[in-house]
């Protein structure tokens, strides 16, 4: 590569750099993409079992109202599997307190739960889902954390939980680090949804997606080429092995913490936005043990991990997938030790006796500590929103930004696919 000129330079293979590479490629661009990592896809990434099975080692459900999502899967000729686990209370487990019953079991929740609800509900009509940052009380539910409204409810300490629990398997942060107004939103989002709501999985993979996609770019694609650092102003970026790549237009796609390493002007309102943390364990085992005690692999938990189910739901084979959840600051503390896909196994071994024993191939991924994403996805806690939003959606010099964290459906592959199309519009 060493001193190159392109017209316009992509930096990140994840799902939105490719769509904005292949929007602009259709549209007779000069394109180059650049990639730090040995594959693409970024945090959309899935793994193969050896007898053909798969797991998501990052974002994993698709929405009916994902429209790019479902546009672009139908496009490659991909299928969609269905989920259906975790929506039977007699089949979904909660562990609380040493003790492992049926969520149908719980019937003290139901109106407490119900409560929560309706307050979540009304924070999203509130918000305006497609731009946050409007609305009245936009100012007021940016500088109010969630975890304050939880106390205002009185709950019991079952609900706080069941409810803490929810809230960091969908922001992989606890409540007291997630603004209202991100709530509200996101709140407004699953709405829209309404029972679609992690309706469907690719089958094979969700990274046939960004496979699909890179296919289409064909040499375009440099993976293995990180970036040290680039000016927003002149076009100038540095790769780390030396190379030096000058062009035209920037759109940049990396997480925001990534972001702020290469990028020495990055604004401070950016560098404060929030991201999730912790990752996934997923384990193949030899039967589908938990269906034996009347389960179907939705456990909600007190423990470190927080949330576990089947993957495989929708799989043939005897053989099924569990995937484990590690969320927030505890999840995040189990998967920094040694053996953590062990620990994971004993836990529930301890739910379904007799699964460690037919426990084969594990798979670990940690958002947290992989140096090319820093984190899960972008989640605002409380006055970070606000600032940042119109700082996310202007071009610098340059330079557009790309990526999850820059569209109104933040943390969903749907946000991200939405930036790469916005980015080349605007290019």
């Amino acid at each position: 590569m060493n001193n190159q000129h392109v017209e316009v330079l992509v930096i990140g293979a994840g799902l939105a750099g490719l769509r904005a590479a292949v929007d602009l490629v259709d549209a007779g661009r000069d394109v180059m993409v650049v990639e730090a990592r040995d594959r693409v896809g970024g945090r959309v990434w899935s793994h193969t079992f050896a007898n053909g099975q798969w797991c998501e080692r990052g974002a994993e459900f698709i929405d009916t109202n994902h429209a790019a999502v479902l546009a672009l899967a139908e496009e490659l000729g991909l299928s969609l599997t269905t989920v259906d686990s975790g929506h039977d209370d007699a089949r979904r487990w909660l562990d609380v307190g040493g003790r492992t019953a049926p969520f149908a079991f719980h019937h003290s929740l139901t109106g407490e739960l119900a409560r929560w609800n309706e307050a979540l509900f009304a924070l999203a009509a509130s918000v305006d889902p497609d731009d946050p940052s409007d609305g009245v009380l936009a100012a007021t539910l940016d500088n109010s954390r969630l975890s304050d409204l939880i106390s205002d409810l009185q709950l019991s300490v079952m609900a706080r939980v069941v409810i803490g629990r929810e809230v960091r398997s969908e922001y992989m942060l606890g409540p007291d680090e997630v603004s209202q107004l991100m709530a509200g939103w996101m709140t407004a989002r699953h709405l829209q949804a309404g029972e679609g709501r992690e309706a469907y999985r690719i089958a094979g993979g969700n990274d046939l997606l960004a496979r699909g996609l890179a296919a289409r770019l064909g040499e375009r694609v440099h993976l293995n080429a990180a970036v040290d650092v680039f000016d927003a102003n002149s076009g100038v970026v540095v790769l780390a092995n030396g190379d030096v790549v000058t062009a035209q237009h920037l759109i940049v796609t990396v997480p925001l913490p990534v972001l702020g390493r290469m990028w020495p002007e990055m604004p401070r309102e950016l560098a404060a936005v929030g991201y999730g943390i912790g990752g996934k364990v997923s384990v193949q085992v030899g039967r589908r043990v938990w269906n034996d005690h009347g389960c179907d692999g939705s456990v909600v938990t007190e423990r470190a991990w927080g949330q576990m189910w089947e993957t495989s739901e929708d799989q043939p084979g005897d053989t099924g997938v569990l995937t484990i959840l590690l969320t927030s600051h505890d999840g995040a503390a189990l998967a920094a030790l040694p053996d953590t896909a062990g620990r994971v196994i004993d836990e529930a071994d301890r739910l379904f006796p007799g699964l460690k024993g037919l426990a084969g191939e594990r798979v670990q991924t940690d958002w947290t500590n992989d140096r090319y994403s820093l984190g899960c996805y972008a989640t605002f806690g409380a006055g970070e929103l606000l600032p940042a939003w119109p700082l996310l959606q202007r071009a610098y010099g340059r330079m557009v930004l790309a990526g999850e964290h820059t569209d109104a459906f933040a943390g969903f592959m749907e946000g991200a696919l939405r930036s790469g199309t916005r980015a080349a519009t605007l290019v």
